[in-house]
C-alpha cells in the first residue's frame, strides 16, 4: 500500500455499497508476496559474481530439494493410511463387542454398540476440533482455499508454520477415523505445501531451527515456485495421480508457472507416488507390488461390463448425470455458503465451535446406526465371506473386507451369516471401502440397492453439506466422490432394472461417472479432475465419458455459482484477482483506481524522517525519488518496508548531511558508520523483531542519512495514469507484482495500486454519467504519436512492400531504356489532351503540375506537408528524357510529422 489507510477504508466502504456486498469484504491484515525479482545494485551484484559451478550447484540443488518434498509428502500419507486404519480397526472391534447380543436382545445389543461408537468417535473428533480452535485455526478446512491464495500471490499468515502441519495431520487423522462424512486427500495438498516451504526454506519458525545451506532460496519467488510442487505432490500421494497433480497446480492454483517449473513439479509427484508405493506394499507384506496407487483408488473397471466398455447410446445418460452433478453442485456451493455466513454470525466463541463439532459427530453416528434399519437385508452370494481376505492384494484393495462393526450388524438385522445388510456395509465401513462397494459391487435384483442408494446419496449430501465449515481439518473431494457415485449408481441400478437391454455398462461404471460429475459440479476444475478420476481407475478407457460429465457439469454449475474454493475464498476475504476483471469495472482506468496520496522516500533521507514513516503509516513499499526534484522528482524505484527496516537495524547512516542543510553535502556512495551491507542481510527476518516501534536511537543518530539507492528496485514496473484496469489486472496477475507505480507523461508519480484497489477501487467512477467525462490526456496522445514515429511490424511489411515496388520498376524502366532508340518519342501532355503520363493514369486529375495531394502518402498527424520535389519519380529515379514532370510525386517528411508512408523514401518507415 502506498497511501493512508483512512481514504483506502472509506472507499472500500463506498464500493461495498455500491456493488451491494458487506463492508471491508476484503481483509486488510493479509500482503502479497513479493514474488517479483528485485533487481536492486546489491542484488544484481551479487547475481552477477555468481559463477557457473554455484548455477549448475542451484539448479542440482532445486531438484534435490524437490525430491525431498515429494519423499516426505509420501511418507506423510503413509502415516495417515496406516494410523486411520489401525485406529477405524479399533474403533469397529470395540463397537462391535458392544453389539454382542445377550439372551437375545436386539435393542440393548443395538444401542451398546450405539452408545460405544458414539462416545469413541467424540473422543476422536475432540481432539481435531480442539487443536484447530485451540491451536492453530488456519488448519480447519481442507487448505486448499490458502493454497490457492497464496500461489496466486496472497500471503496468508501462519498458513505454512510447523505447527499448522502438525495440527493439521493429526486433525485430520482423527476427523476420518471419528467417522465424520470428510476425507483426507484435500488435507493432504495443504501438507505438501506446507512441507515444501519448511524443507525448501531450511528453517522452521515454530521450531526455532535455521539453517544457512539453503539461503539462497529464501525468497518469495523460489517459496512460491516449491510450494506449488508441494501441493502437486500431496494430490500425487492423496490420489496416486502424479499427472493430476500437476495439473492441478497449474489449472487451479497458480497464476504464474514456467517450463522448468512444470519438470519440477511432475518430478517431486513423482516421487511422492513412488514413497508412498513402496511404504504400502512393505506394509502388506508384498514388498516391491507398485499396486497401490494413492490413498484412494477406485479400481479398475475393466471386465466389469457385459462387453467391456461403454456403448454409443450410454452418452446421452452419462451428459445428463453431468447435467444433475452440474445442478446439485450447485445447490451444494451456494448452501453450503448460506450456512457458512449463519455459522460465522453466530458461533463465534470457540465454545460453540466445539459443541458444534460435538453435535455434528453425533448425528453422523445416529445415521450411521438408524439408516441401515430402513433397508431389508438381501442373499449376497457373490460377495466374499466377511471372514475371509482375498488372496489377491489388488483384489483386496477393490473388494475390501468388511468391518468388524458391519459383519456385527449383518448378524444383528439380519439373524443368518447369508444375508447381509448393503446400506449397513456402506455405513459402517471407511469411506474408500464405501466407495469401492459403490463402484465393484455387483447389481442384485429387486429394488434394495435402488433404496439403499438413495438413501446413502441423501445422507452423503446433507451430512457432508453441514461438516465442510465446522472447525476440524477436513477434505470436500471424498464426500462429492460418496454423494456422486451413490447417484450414479442409482441411476444404474435403474437401467439394470427398468431399461435391461439398453445398457452393457455395470451399475458401478455409472457410480464413476456420477462421482466425476459431482466433482465437477462443486469444485469445477475439468482438466486436472479428469486426469486424477482417470489415474485413479488405472483405465482410459473411460476417459471420453469422464471428460464429458465434468465439463458439462461445469459448464452447468457456472451458471449459478462458482466453484466451492472460490466461494470459500471470497468468504475469507482474500484479495483474489480474477482472471479478467467483471464487465461492469472494465471502463476503469489506473487514474481511476490509483491510491493518490504516496508516500515517497528520498535516495538520500534523514533517519528521523524514515522512523517517523515507518511508524506512522502501515505501508509495505515507498516509491523512491530522487533528490532536489521538488514536486516533479524522478522516480528510481521502489523500496519494501522490511529494506527499510533491516537498513535502520544495520546503522547503515552517512555523518554528513542532507544537501541544503548546515553541515554541507553528501558525496557519492555509501558512507557508513558501520559494514556495509551485502544481499545475505536482506534475507527474511525470521527471527530477526526488526519492528519499528521496538528501534531506539540517539539524538546524532536521527540527524544522519541514510543512502537507498544501493538497495532500490529500480526495475519496478511503471504504468501511465490512463492505462485500463484489464491490463493493470493482467500485469498483476502475470509479473506477480505487490506495487504499480503510476505516473503522468513525466516521471511524476501520481498515485500507486495494489491488488485491493483492483478489486475495490474506483466505485465512484462507475456512475452512467462516467464515461461521457473520461477522456484521453495530451501526455497518452504524445505518447501514442511517439510510438507511430518508431518502426512498427505494419511499417516494416508496407517498407518491403515498397522495396519490391521500386525493384520491379527499375527493372522495367531499363527495359524502356533498352528499346528508348526503336519506340517514337513519348507524347507530351500538350500533344494528346485528357491524357496523363503513363505513371498518372491511376491518379486523380485534379492533382497534377506539382499540386498537393493526400495520395501520395499517408501522415498521422495534422502537421503541414512539405512541397514535393521536382524531377522525381513515384519510384525515387528520374523520368525518361522528353516525359513532362509527374504530379504524382513524393514529399519531404517534415519535422513535425508523426508518420508519413512514401513509395519513393527509404526512411518514411
Amino acid at each position: 500500500l502506498a497511501s493512508t489507510r483512512l481514504p483506502l477504508v472509506v472507499r472500500a466502504w463506498r464500493a461495498a455499497a455500491m456493488a451491494g456486498l458487506p463492508s471491508h469484504h476484503v481483509r486488510f491484515d493479509v500482503e502479497s508476496l513479493d514474488y517479483d525479482i528485485d533487481a536492486s545494485t546489491l542484488f544484481e551484484r551479487k547475481v552477477h559474481e555468481r559463477s557457473a559451478f554455484l548455477r549448475r550447484y542451484n539448479k542440482i540443488l532445486r531438484w534435490i530439494i524437490c525430491m525431498a518434498v515429494g519423499c516426505t509428502t509420501g511418507l506423510v500419507a503413509f502415516t495417515l493410511d496406516v494410523l486411520g486404519s489401525k485406529l477405524l480397526a479399533l474403533k469397529f472391534a470395540l463397537s462391535a463387542r458392544a453389539m454382542a447380543p445377550t439372551s437375545g436382545d436386539v435393542a440393548s445389543a443395538w444401542f451398546r454398540a450405539f452408545f460405544t461408537h458414539t462416545v469413541l468417535s467424540l473422543a476422536l473428533v475432540a481432539v481435531a476440533a480442539i487443536l484447530v480452535i485451540w491451536v492453530a485455526p488456519i488448519a480447519g478446512g481442507s487448505g486448499i482455499p490458502e493454497v490457492k491464495a497464496y500461489l496466486q500471490g496472497i500471503k496468508v499468515p501462519g498458513m505454512l508454520r510447523t505447527g499448522v502441519l502438525l495440527a493439521k495431520v493429526v486433525g485430520v487423522l482423527c476427523s476420518v477415523t471419528g467417522g465424520l462424512v470428510v476425507g483426507k486427500e484435500g488435507p493432504m495438498i495443504h501438507t505438501g505445501a506446507i512441507i515444501a516451504a519448511g524443507i525448501s526454506q531450511g528453517s522452521s519458525k515454530t521450531c526455532r531451527l535455521r539453517t544457512m545451506w539453503l539461503k539462497t532460496f529464501r525468497n518469495d519467488h523460489d517459496k512460491r515456485d516449491f510450494v506449488s510442487a508441494g501441493a502437486a505432490a500431496g494430490v500425487a500421494a492423496a490420489f496416486g495421480a502424479p499427472i493430476g497433480g500437476v495439473l492441478f497446480a497449474m489449472e487451479e492454483a497458480a497464476s504464474y508457472w514456467s517450463q522448468s517449473l512444470t519438470w519440477r513439479t511432475f518430478f517431486c509427484a513423482i516421487c511422492s507416488t513412488v514413497t508412498l508405493n513402496l511404504l504400502l506394499s512393505a506394509a502388506e507384506q508384498h514388498f516391491g507390488e507398485l499396486s497401490h496407487p494413492g490413498l484412494i483408488t477406485f479400481g479398475s473397471f475393466l471386465g466389469q461390463s457385459h462387453s467391456g466398455a461403454y456403448q454409443l447410446q450410454e452418452l446421452p445418460i452419462f451428459a445428463l448425470l453431468g447435467v444433475a452433478g452440474g445442478l446439485l453442485g450447485s445447490l451444494f456451493n451456494f448452501l453450503n455458503r448460506k450456512i457458512t455466513i449463519w455459522r460465522s454470525r453466530n458461533f463465534t466463541a470457540p465454545s460453540t465451535k466445539f459443541l458444534e463439532a460435538m453435535a455434528i459427530t453425533v448425528l453422523t453416528a445416529l445415521c450411521c446406526f438408524t439408516l441401515p434399519l430402513l433397508v431389508p437385508c438381501t442373499d449376497a452370494p457373490d460377495a466374499p465371506e466377511p471372514d475371509t481376505a482375498p488372496d489377491d492384494v489388488q483384489a483386496a484393495r477393490v473388494h475390501p473386507r468388511e468391518s468388524d462393526l458391519a459383519n456385527a450388524m449383518h448378524r444383528l438385522l439380519c439373524g443368518n451369516n447369508h444375508q447381509r445388510s448393503n446400506l449397513g456395509s456402506l455405513m459402517l465401513s471407511s469411506h474408500e471401502d464405501a466407495i469401492k462397494i459403490l463402484f465393484h459391487q455387483t447389481a442384485l435384483p429387486g429394488v434394495t440397492n435402488i433404496s439403499m442408494s438413495l438413501l446413502y446419496f441423501g445422507f452423503s449430501f446433507i451430512v457432508g453439506l453441514l461438516t465442510y465449515g465446522v472447525a476440524i481439518p477436513s477434505g470436500l473431494f471424498v464426500p462429492a466422490i460418496m454423494a456422486g457415485a451413490a447417484l450414479g449408481r442409482l441411476v444404474g441400478e435403474l437401467i439394470t432394472r427398468y431399461a435391461p437391454g439398453f445398457s452393457n455398462s455395470d451399475p458401478g461404471s455409472y457410480a464413476l461417472m456420477g462421482a466425476a460429475a459431482m466433482l465437477g459440479g462443486i469444485c469445477r476444475m475439468t482438466i486436472s479432475i479428469t486426469v486424477i478420476v482417470v489415474e485413479s481407475t488405472t483405465s482410459l478407457s473411460y476417459l471420453l465419458p469422464i471428460a464429458l460429465v465434468i465439463t458439462t457439469a461445469k459448464l452447468i454449475g457456472d451458471m449459478f455459482n462458482e466453484g466451492i474454493y472460490d466461494l470459500h475464498m471470497e468468504l475469507k476475504r482474500y484479495p483474489i484477482l480474477p482472471d479478467q476483471p467483471p464487465p461492469r469495472r472494465e471502463r476503469l482506468q489506473a487514474r481511476q483506481i490509483m491510491s493518490p496520496e504516496v508516500k515517497t522516500v528520498c535516495e538520500v533521507e534523514q533517519v528521523g524522517t524514515l522512523l517517523k514513516l515507518l511508524r506512522t503509516t502501515p505501508h509495505n513499499g515507498f516509491p523512491v525519488v530522487a533528490r532536489g526534484g521538488g514536486a516533479h522528482a524522478r522516480v528510481l524505484g521502489v523500496i519494501t518496508r522490511d529494506q527499510l527496516l533491516i537498513i535502520l537495524s544495520k546503522r547503515q547512516f552517512n555523518r554528513r548531511q542532507l544537501p541544503g542543510r548546515a553541515g554541507g553535502s553528501l558525496s557519492n556512495g555509501i558512507g557508513s558508520t558501520s559494514p556495509p551491507l551485502s544481499a545475505d542481510d536482506f534475507l527474511r527476518p525470521w527471527f530477526n523483531d526488526f519492528e519499528v516501534d521496538k528501534m531506539r536511537f540517539s539524538a546524532d543518530e536521527l540527524e544522519q542519512t541514510v543512502t537507498l539507492s544501493p538497495y532500490v528496485n529500480e526495475a519496478a514496473l511503471v504504468t501511465l495514469q490512463n492505462t485500463s484496469l484489464r491490463r493493470v489486472s493482467t500485469l498483476f496477475r502475470s509479473m506477480g507484482l505487490r506495487h504499480l507505480l503510476v505516473v503522468e507523461q513525466c516521471p511524476k508519480v501520481v498515485g500507486i495500486i495494489t491488488r485491493k484497489d483492483i478489486i475495490m477501487g474506483g466505485e465512484e467512477h462507475l456512475r452512467p454519467d462516467v464515461s461521457a467525462d473520461i477522456s484521453v490526456s495530451a501526455s497518452v496522445s504524445h505518447t501514442l504519436v511517439e510510438s507511430y514515429s518508431r518502426p512498427s511490424p505494419l511499417s516494416a511489411l508496407l517498407s518491403n512492400c515498397y522495396a519490391g515496388a521500386r525493384r520491379r520498376a527499375r527493372r522495367a524502366v531499363g527495359r524502356m531504356h533498352a528499346q528508348r532508340a526503336m519506340l517514337p518519342p513519348l507524347l507530351s501532355r500538350s500533344d494528346m489532351p485528357g491524357s496523363a503520363a503513363p505513371w498518372l493514369r491511376n491518379s486523380p486529375p485534379s492533382h497534377r503540375n506539382g499540386e498537393s495531394t493526400q495520395n501520395t502518402s499517408l501522415i498521422l498527424d495534422a502537421a503541414p506537408v512539405a512541397p514535393a520535389e521536382e524531377g522525381t519519380s513515384p519510384f525515387g529515379i528520374m523520368p525518361p528524357a522528353g516525359a513532362p514532370h509527374s504530379p504524382f510525386t513524393t514529399r519531404k517528411k517534415p519535422a513535425d510529422a508523426a508518420l508519413v508512408i512514401s513509395p519513393n523514401s527509404d526512411d518514411a518507415m
